[in-house]
């Protein structure tokens, strides 16, 4: 972009400025006042934007891939098997537990089973009575009626049984070997990578009391902040890359509302390959590929903020124009605007005096 000396205009007066001023209202300047201003001007480039590049955006653990693995009943930890950044696999035991509660759940549950079995006899026995005209059909009725209590029963102690985490073929033994313990095994409910441990050895606990958070840390979620004038084009499958550490995803879900401060907008990517480099929480610069549309290019020099807006300041035939524009991304030495027309010619020095001069503070 090649940047030229203005030369419109007569010399500056040492009269002040005392202009009030809006947005597309043209101020008046001569070619003298410019020049001593030390203004320069270029003429914007237009360009048709494939990418939109350097957005700040923030690594996220998906909420269905993290657990946090409590103890099911109160009791001391005996064992912690698994430590930070362990890999671990689905049901692998982590943590073992001393637990007194668990010892009376399996006494309850065999308590339910037996008289689940005896009303089950009873009912098969008054059944087969009540058929053969021995017996009435309240006494019939009462049968079936305790039978499917003890049912219900039995159904109640053995879900506290699963809750407290034993397996369902540990419950079908009990009533065969009668054993009752009180070692409860804690399982890691997922295949995946352990993030924190709140429990330590020899520790009482209650129960659902946290004891470790475990998560599947691939794919992760990539949260952009988009400014919402680089939306123009952007849709969902969207390529989406993170330069520095070479990961690759696509747009998942586009936000419904801007942020009134920053006038961004939150865009969520799914991040799925060549993730390894990528923790949660991490801050990174994202490229989103696929948001194209007619946008121009600027020096940073030519920006500044009037009435808390991107703005430029547009050359006219008698001096400039205050012009808001659309900040699409912010490069190190230039920036993707909205709002310009082609071949428009901006101040790109001397901006921060004209800015005084036109507020009357020069």
């Amino acid at each position: 972009m090649k940047v030229t000396k203005s030369v419109f205009f007569l010399a500056l007066a040492s009269v002040p400025f005392s202009f009030a001023f809006a947005a597309n209202e043209e101020v008046p300047m001569t070619a003298k006042q410019a020049q001593s201003l030390g203004v320069e001007t270029a003429r914007v480039a237009q360009v048709k934007a494939t990418k939109t590049l350097g957005l700040p955006a923030r690594v996220i653990l998906p909420n269905n891939q993290l657990f946090v693995v409590s103890a099911p009943l109160a009791g001391f930890i005996e064992k912690m098997q698994a430590s930070v950044n362990q890999h671990v696999k689905k049901d692998e035991v982590i943590a073992q537990m001393q637990s007194p509660p668990l010892a009376e759940a399996e006494r309850a549950y065999l308590q339910a089973y037996t008289q689940y079995q005896l009303a089950r006899e009873v009912m098969l026995r008054d059944q087969k009575l009540f058929e053969e005209g021995i017996i009435s059909q309240s006494r019939h009725s009462a049968s079936q009626s305790r039978y499917i209590e003890a049912g219900a029963s039995l159904s109640v102690q053995k879900e506290m049984l699963k809750l407290a985490g034993l397996s369902g073929k540990s419950i079908d033994r009990l009533p065969v070997d009668g054993r009752i313990g009180s070692t409860l095994e804690i399982r890691s409910p997922i295949e995946g990578v352990v993030l924190e441990q709140t429990g330590i050895a020899g520790q009482r606990i209650d129960a659902a009391a946290p004891i470790y958070r475990v998560a599947k840390l691939s794919p992760l979620w990539l949260d952009i902040e988009v400014p919402a004038a680089a939306l123009h084009g952007m849709k969902e499958k969207s390529a989406v890359s993170v330069p520095e550490y070479d990961a690759f995803g696509e747009v998942s879900s586009i936000g419904k509302s801007v942020n009134p401060t920053s006038q961004t907008v939150m865009v969520r990517a799914l991040m799925t390959r060549h993730i390894e480099g990528l923790k949660p929480g991490l801050k990174v610069e994202a490229t989103i590929s696929g948001a194209s549309g007619d946008m121009q290019q600027i020096p940073n020099a030519a920006l500044t903020r009037i009435d808390g807006k991107p703005s430029v300041f547009v050359k006219t035939a008698k001096g400039f124009m205050v012009k808001h524009v659309d900040l699409v991304n912010e490069g190190e030495n230039s920036s993707m605007v909205g709002g310009l027309s082609k071949d428009e010619v901006v101040a790109v020095h001397g901006v921060a005096a004209l800015k005084a001069a036109i507020s009357g503070t020069e």
